[in-house]
């Protein structure tokens, strides 16, 4: 079963890192793509991008600030803040971002939550709620950073945001945000009790207590924060230079007479990760840095080509974040080109098909631009092919989601839902998302805990053993025909399932290698030069 996902979260004003306190008295900390990266290689699961004053311009302009994120960091990247419409969600998608963050434009437009669930998968579709407490053990919502009341009440308002397709929500006390007196657990048992989807718990950590508090006593499934992070990142590393008349501020940390370090027992992610293990709370493994390779090489320790790298074509059928998966592709050294013409994909050496969304919208993606035949043709003159979550379930030849729908054909079998059966009966949170082990098929099933082991058979999994973590994110599963296809399995509850497809020349991951770290850069690495 997937653990608890740490992810700090960034806040940010044009092109700065900002914090404040209740959403308001933002101060300049520095450039967050600075922040990012410390925390990506100090083993954060996840980040939050908040665009905290977009919705005062009516659109999140963190598009920029993304790309430079994406094209070094290989974890999950939610962004948020004045998204209106599919557009919107698109542009932000296309610029590295993995999922979205929606507060007043799901407000305002419900159906917007649906719209996107369809054509981005509802594992793309986060509903933000800013909640403040109004008394009798009631919370209402807020829009425009808890300035304005929405007359929602928030479990309410996060059950009917579920229903209509978001796969997770996050809620932010207000009340608690920037304050260091820890999460309002009353409002997150609520919210958790109200939802069959994944919650992100967010606003008031002062300390590790505090969030291995939270892990005890609430059913959340990833802890989000900022102060105690931030304010570790500036200690160690000092004021950056791009302060905006902050320096002051930030070098004495003073309100009054009180410093403001005084309120928080700041931490870095691995020291927290530490703590929660020491505490008996789970916590996903920190990964190590995966350094990327020089443009046009190899990545490092990986075999060195005779003549040029492979040219690999990632299949354009618009659907999903293939910037991440050109960049990862990238760093390994392959010679990539992004591409939704069919004579690129006759062309290729190698074929990546990666998606996010319904099985049949993705069809209807590759049908549209005549992707579908030439993949077929490409694969039938035994040229390798990878998929990469959608693009898996797509290989195969029917998906259940949203009715029935023809696949590819290229392998026997059919994708379903996952069952929310869970241990003692009490449901699984669907979509599945977060970092799961993989394990060889015939190791069992149910609950599976597997130390480190023998390595894995098949050349897409050279270097990578038993137990090792990716990033899962999705609500339906491959069943192939030939128990033979599947190279590596994993559970999430009852459901023990295909984790990694290898039949003849295809290949397909349900994880996303590109955001699973330095082992996913693995997976990328064996399919450029070893397939």
């Amino acid at each position: 079963m997937s653990m608890v996902r740490i992810i700090p979260r960034l806040d940010v004003k044009g092109q700065n890192l900002v914090k404040g306190v209740h959403l308001e008295g933002l101060r300049v900390l520095g450039l967050p793509e600075a922040f990012s990266q410390s925390y990506y290689l100090d083993g954060a699961d996840e980040l939050l991008y908040i665009d905290i004053v977009a919705s005062l311009y009516g659109r999140n302009n963190l598009e920029e600030v993304v790309r430079k994120t994406a094209r070094d960091i290989y974890i999950p990247i939610t962004v948020g803040g004045g998204i209106r419409n599919v557009q919107d969600i698109r542009r932000l998608l296309l610029a590295g971002a993995d999922k979205v963050a929606i507060n007043t434009g799901a407000i305002r437009n419900p159906q917007l939550i649906s719209e996107g669930a369809r054509l981005f998968g509802s594992q793309c579709m986060v509903v933000s709620i800013e909640a403040i407490k109004t008394g009798n053990g009631r919370y209402q919502a807020y829009t425009d950073n808890g300035r304005e009341p929405t007359g929602r009440e928030v479990a309410e308002w996060a059950r009917q945001a579920a229903d209509l397709g978001a796969g997770e929500i996050m809620v932010t006390s207000v009340d608690q945000e920037g304050t260091g007196l820890g999460y309002d657990l009353q409002l997150l048992e609520q919210v958790c009790r109200a939802v069959k989807v994944p919650v992100i718990a967010c606003g008031g950590a002062g300390s590790p207590e505090h969030v291995a508090q939270l892990i005890k006593h609430c059913d959340v499934n990833a802890v989000s924060a900022a102060s105690i992070f931030h304010y570790e990142i500036i200690e160690k590393l000092g004021v950056q230079k791009r302060a905006e008349g902050n320096v002051d501020y930030l070098k004495d940390f003073h309100r009054g007479e009180r410093s403001i370090l005084e309120k928080f027992q700041t931490t870095g992610i691995r020291a927290l990760k530490n703590y929660l293990a020491e505490s008996g709370v789970p916590s996903v493994i920190y990964r190590k840095d995966y350094p990327c390779a020089a443009p046009g090489g190899p990545a490092p320790g990986g075999p060195v080509p005779a003549a040029a790298p492979p040219k690999v074509v990632v299949a354009d059928y618009g659907r999903g974040n293939l910037f991440s998966v050109e960049k990862a592709l990238q760093c390994v050294g392959a010679r990539v080109l992004v591409s939704s013409r069919p004579e690129d994909v006759a062309a290729a050496d190698k074929v990546v098909i990666a998606g996010v969304g319904s099985f049949g919208d993705g069809m209807a993606g590759l049908r549209e631009r005549g992707l579908d035949q030439a993949i077929r043709e490409h694969v039938n003159k035994g040229k390798p092919v990878l998929g990469i979550c959608l693009g898996m379930q797509l290989l195969l030849e029917q998906g259940e989601e949203f009715g029935l729908h023809d696949g590819l054909g290229l392998i026997p079998g059919r994708v379903v839902k996952l069952s929310d059966a869970g241990p003692g009966g009490a449901p699984l949170r669907i979509p599945h998302i977060g970092w799961n082990r993989i394990f060889p098929p015939q190791a069992g099933e149910g609950e599976v805990e597997l130390p480190h082991g023998a390595p894995f058979k098949g050349r897409l999994l050279q270097n990578v053993s038993p137990g090792d973590y990716f990033y899962f994110v999705h609500s339906f599963v491959c069943l192939p025909e030939n128990p033979a296809s599947v190279a590596a399995c994993t559970s999430y509850g009852a459901n023990v399932f295909c984790a990694v497809l290898a039949q003849d020349n295809l290949a397909g991951c349900q994880f996303h290698p590109e955001r699973s770290g330095h082992l996913g850069l693995e997976i990328y690495k064996n399919f450029v030069y070893n397939s």
